[in-house]
């Protein structure tokens, strides 16, 4: 987490945006990256709110979607990005909405605000996993902001939290919260999202026309927009953190791809316990709560190994001697240092495209004794082992004078799910 006092509070919200006018004044086209390099596989989205928004708002939502393709017809998008709301009841945001949601489809919301929608505040509610109530703490600005570490708040120093903010409350369980705000015992979220197995929702509760001028708020939409559309974050990084997480010793490593891989790795029996699909691991619950929570996971675990020791000196024998000597950061990835039956092992893990699964690479230091890693077969899971002996269930390194090997751990085809 990385909680930091708040520098300046932004703007109060001025007016809400338009879907007709959005539609006209962004175009249908494709647009060019925000790096200025061509991005493969741009999602396709289409754009809902009010029609009062200012021309200064609408370029600065047009400056932040820049890297998507904006489609004039609801039902050919890919993912929705809704200002505020769609419209009221009967309007034409709200009819071209529903075209849009006639199949369960990505949404991206941006301060939403009942008044706005079809079905006003019980649609919200029921929409976004949280209701709607009054300004956060009696409409203080806030003083700290705390981030969780997703993809979608990468790269974000300081997030939007114009005052007064809306508290929302009674979050449904399925909901995981990237950024919130604290004014003395109150608390208020910035930004959420819901992951289900269909579709996916993000609610960046402090955007809004006037936050989109701030620079934070358009990055924060750009990548809430690549993640909706179940895509990689252009830019996030992996993230480690040394934490409590469930089914595994204290003190394991939580690490996450933005390809949509997490692992927990154990440092105390010497293996990956498992894998899961998703790029975060939910730290919240062991910052409020008492006693310290293990860490929700944000997807379900497809690959699971045996509580045992992982690494034997030869295939179907006891444990090997075993030492954690620390991790050290090495470009985008953590690497794990080991010393296993008097050699030193260093484990680098990094992530296949599209969630499809991880790669294992090892480099193993000269001794006498062969190293064999106890893999885990298992129904939708693929294991290729390269530059070792494969043996039983095991992984064989029997070279005296060090080098490297690899382990590939692949979801089946078909298992993908982001």
């Amino acid at each position: 987490m990385r909680p930091h006092p708040l520098q300046r509070p932004l703007a109060r919200a001025r007016r809400i945006l338009g879907w007709g006018v959005l539609a006209a004044m962004v175009g249908g086209g494709p647009a060019g990256a925000a790096d200025g390099a061509a991005k493969p596989e741009q999602p396709r989205i289409a754009l809902f709110g009010e029609t009062t928004a200012s021309r200064d708002a609408l370029a600065a939502l047009k400056e932040a979607l820049a890297p998507f393709t904006v489609v004039a017809n609801a039902p050919e998008a890919e993912v929705a990005v809704v200002l505020q709301g769609p419209g009221a009841r009967g309007s034409a945001g709200a009819t071209a909405f529903a075209s849009f949601l006639a199949r369960p489809r990505p949404l991206v919301v941006l301060g939403a605000e009942p008044a706005a929608w079809p079905g006003g505040e019980p649609e919200v509610t029921a929409l976004l996993g949280a209701a709607p109530g009054e300004s956060f703490a009696q409409g203080a600005a806030p003083t700290t902001l705390s981030d969780y570490g997703h993809p979608i708040t990468n790269g974000v120093a300081e997030p939007p939290a114009p005052a007064p903010l809306r508290v929302w409350s009674g979050l449904a369980a399925d909901i995981f919260v990237l950024q919130e705000a604290t004014a003395g015992e109150d608390t208020a979220p910035l930004a959420w999202i819901r992951k289900g197995a269909t579709h996916r929702l993000v609610h960046l509760a402090a955007l809004n026309p006037a936050t989109l001028h701030d620079a934070a708020a358009r990055r924060l939409l750009t990548q809430a927009v690549w993640w909706a559309a179940g895509k990689a974050v252009p830019g996030a990084a992996p993230q480690a953190h040394r934490t409590v997480l469930p089914d595994a010793h204290p003190g394991a490593f939580a690490l996450t791809f933005p390809e949509g891989v997490g692992v927990c790795l154990d440092p105390v029996r010497g293996g990956v316990n498992y894998l899961w699909a998703g790029e975060f691991a939910d730290l919240r619950p062991r910052w409020l709560t008492k006693q310290g929570a293990p860490a929700r996971l944000d997807g379900p675990i497809w690959y699971r190994e045996a509580a045992e020791p992982a690494w034997r000196t030869a295939p179907g024998g006891p444990a090997a001697t075993w030492r954690f000597r620390g991790n050290t950061a090495r470009g985008d990835t953590t690497a794990f240092h080991y010393e296993i039956a008097g050699r030193t092992v260093t484990e680098r893990p990094t992530a296949l495209p599209e969630g499809r699964g991880l790669t294992r690479h090892f480099t193993v230091g000269p001794g006498q004794h062969p190293l064999w890693l106890r893999l885990a077969p298992q129904a939708g899971v693929r294991i290729e082992v390269l530059g070792a002996r494969r043996e039983m269930e095991h992984a064989g390194f029997t070279g005296e004078s060090g080098g490297e090997f690899s382990v590939r751990l692949l979801r089946a085809a078909g298992e993908v799910a982001r």
